[in-house]
């Protein structure tokens, strides 16, 4: 898979209007912010193929490299990720986070924060908390305009996912409220882009879920009924040029699987939420060793091309394509306020 630029990820607002993310069902405390809306995203992805300023490996107390998000943030980087973590002597500790260089990978940093064991450690909630505001503090420090975290500790390490969404969303708005007065225009604390990036689904349903509540639509999220046409004609052109979203771990060419997978009769997209219904049976799973020491891999105003990503998550067919690479991303600023554009002619010449 190709690399994802910032543009080619959509923001909250983007999702509200394109009507992928739908309202709260009932009354909530939090207050709307356009703001805020513009800089969160949620993605459904491989974590590694993101060109950001860091992205938050869920690693173990070692920092040494494990399986799931962890091994494949390793694989892609290449060996002298390994080199930098082992100058860490005593590794990190549950609910920090580490900084290193990112090497191979399109990101320029990589945050490695240490997420609780659910059922082991003590306090989870906190350390959970303390990864994802030490992360963010770290991305801050070392000039990280855009951060995109994967979906810590609900892996192997058992947190649930819903009560894992909520924490980290929450602790998310904590840390833009106390800094919604610092960085230049545009920012938040010097950061534009928060993104969530998920690899398995429940984690995007749980997000799904808790950010309508902790990040509930403005004013200027809502599209008209006009609007909401043309962005529903938008989204489903995109759809047919787009890969499919991924099913298994990223590997290296050549590789063998290192964890378990389970064959579906149908994956769901994101953003339909159409219902997941797996196998059960035996012969539906591959008899390959599971890693048991870190998690899962999981993922302004925003163009015409994030919406394309968004297609990444809609798609429910099997085998993943590759955008050629005359495939080229359009301008990154204004999809839904540009009326005067014809959408899908851009679209046809573009793709």
């Amino acid at each position: 898979m190709p690399p994802l630029s910032l543009s080619e990820i959509p923001t909250l607002s983007l999702l509200y209007r394109l009507g992928k993310l739908s309202p709260p069902s009932t009354a909530i405390s939090s207050t709307p912010s356009a703001q805020y809306n513009s800089i969160v995203s949620l993605i459904r992805t491989d974590i590694t193929t993101l060109r950001v300023g860091a992205i938050v490996n869920a690693a173990n107390n070692s920092l040494l490299g494990g399986g799931g998000v962890d091994g494949a943030i390793h694989r892609a980087a290449g060996p002298d990720l390994l080199r930098e973590c082992e100058k860490f002597d005593d590794g990190c500790d549950t609910g920090d986070a580490k900084i290193t260089g990112a090497y191979e990978l399109p990101c320029n940093k990589v945050i490695h924060a240490v997420g609780p064991i659910y059922r082991i450690d003590k306090n989870p909630e906190g350390k959970l908390r303390s990864c994802y505001r030490t992360s963010l503090d770290l991305a801050k420090k070392n000039d990280c305009k855009s951060i995109a975290f994967s979906a810590l500790s609900t892996g192997v390490y058992g947190y649930p996912s819903g009560k894992a969404a909520e924490a980290a969303l929450d602790e998310v708005k904590k840390w833009l409220e106390e800094h919604k007065n610092d960085g230049e225009k545009g920012t938040v604390g010097g950061i534009e882009r928060i993104i969530f990036c998920c690899f398995e689904m429940k984690d995007v349903k749980a997000y799904e879920e808790w950010l309508p509540k902790i990040f509930p639509p403005a004013n200027e999220d809502v599209s008209n009924n006009e609007e909401s046409e043309k962005n529903a004609a938008v989204a489903e052109d995109l759809k047919k040029s787009m890969p499919d979203p991924p099913k298994t771990d990223p590997l290296q060419p050549g590789e063998p699987s290192t964890k378990r997978q389970k064959v579906t009769d149908s994956t769901n997209d994101m953003l339909d939420g159409a219902k997941h219904e797996a196998k059960t049976d035996d012969d539906d799973w591959e008899k390959v060793e599971q890693p048991v020491d870190s998690d899962q891999v999981s993922g302004k105003a925003i163009d015409e091309t994030a919406a394309s990503t968004v297609s990444i998550m809609n798609s429910t067919e099997s085998k993943q394509e590759h955008m050629s690479t005359d495939q080229k991303t359009a301008s990154q600023h204004g999809i839904v306020e540009k009326k005067d554009i014809d959408m899908k002619n851009m679209l046809e010449k573009d793709w």
